[in-house]
């Protein structure tokens, strides 16, 4: 094929409002070659049109001459393509390229939508704008967990620590009561969300206070389950005494048989203790939660 083309002349076709794969075709199949001489902006012709041609269509002419043709490069002038919506930033980065747009400076902001959707767009869809300029985008970094900033409560009076929690969004779960020397009754001694923490909205809270001042620490309610040792058949007697800053008082005092479980509902208030005895003698000391 090559050799039967290197010989001989043909005529020159009119390769202009023809885009450029079709005009570089058209010139292989004569045995001619193209080079783009020129890259132009036209306001009529579309990107890769040629505009001009460097012989006339018509003109006779040996193969394996160079044709030097000018391409359109599209209008200077472009209107900006809707971005809004694109679900990243790579398919809005391809839709500026085939618009002839690039992207400009680009932002994160948390957001509902899902990460990497465009949020915002600037110049706005519809502008126009020159060819190759940038578009600014705004881009979602997904939905943000809400978090608050755990306040230090130590020293705060109950009341003050209860009204800031609640504003905050947190549940304070549980008031216990502890002593320290030089705390002010009624004071929070400790809290178990570390101050200056990122917390989640609605997580719990437990503050430990002392007593006295306006500090109403709530009573609270417990279960407390024991089986009796199951390893003689005798009965024995079974005695729980619950301790808690209310004083001390026997909640469970019966005779039971071995093997047997018993179970009570106990109100309490403070830091609590359960002993239990069976047949006179203390088996177990446990805290009461």
């Amino acid at each position: 094929m090559q050799v039967s083309l290197k010989g001989g002349t043909v005529t020159m076709p009119d390769l202009r409002g023809v885009s450029r794969p079709s005009a570089l075709m058209k010139l292989h199949s004569l045995g001619l070659n193209m080079s783009v001489r020129e890259e132009r902006y036209s306001s009529t012709a579309p990107f890769g049109e040629v505009l001009e041609q460097s012989l006339e269509a018509g003109s006779t002419l040996k193969r394996g001459r160079t044709i030097a043709v000018v391409v359109s490069i599209g209008d200077k002038v472009l209107s900006v393509p809707q971005l809004v919506g694109s679900p990243s930033a790579r398919q809005a980065e391809l839709i500026l390229d085939q618009n002839g747009l690039a992207v400009g400076r680009t932002a994160i902001l948390p957001d509902d939508q899902a990460a990497g959707t465009v949020l915002a767009q600037s110049p706005e869809a519809g502008q126009q704008v020159t060819r190759g300029e940038g578009v600014s985008l705004l881009l979602s970094a997904g939905p943000l967990l809400q978090t608050r900033l755990m306040p230090e409560l130590h020293g705060r009076s109950l009341d003050d620590a209860r009204a800031l929690v609640g504003r905050m969004g947190l549940v304070l779960r549980r008031v216990l009561e502890g002593t320290a020397e030089s705390a002010v009754p009624g004071s929070v001694l400790t809290q178990s969300l570390g101050a200056f923490t990122r917390v989640a909205l609605g997580s719990e809270l437990t503050l430990t206070v002392v007593p006295g001042g306006s500090a109403q620490v709530a009573a609270r309610l417990a279960t407390l389950s024991y089986t009796v040792p199951s390893d003689v058949s005798q009965e024995r007697r079974l005695l729980i005494v619950v301790s808690d800053s209310r004083g001390q008082r026997p909640v469970y005092n019966r005779m039971c048989e071995s093997g047997v479980t018993v179970s009570r509902d106990v109100r309490v208030q403070g830091p609590a203790t359960a002993q239990i005895s069976v047949g006179g003698v203390l088996v177990e000391t446990r805290a009461i939660p």
